[in-house]
């Protein structure tokens, strides 16, 4: 796999747990305090997301880090 297709599928997988909360990206951004094009960019993989934003989110979702990881 190489490092886009990375991106792409931690980008899908947060995805899938924000609508899995039923939550906005807007309301996600409250959240994380990042722009909605931050996580808009986060979300296809055009965004590296940086580690303590991957740990926000999986606190967030009530996940644990790894379930976002490849």
């Amino acid at each position: 796999m190489n490092e886009e297709e990375i991106y792409k599928t931690v980008g899908f997988r947060i995805r899938q747990a924000r609508i899995a909360k039923n939550m906005t990206q807007d309301e996600l951004c409250e959240i994380l305090r990042l722009s909605r094009a931050s996580i808009s960019n986060i979300e296809v993989g055009r965004h590296r997301i940086q580690l303590h934003v991957l740990y926000q989110l999986a606190e967030t979702f009530g996940m644990n880090i790894r379930e976002l990881l490849v």
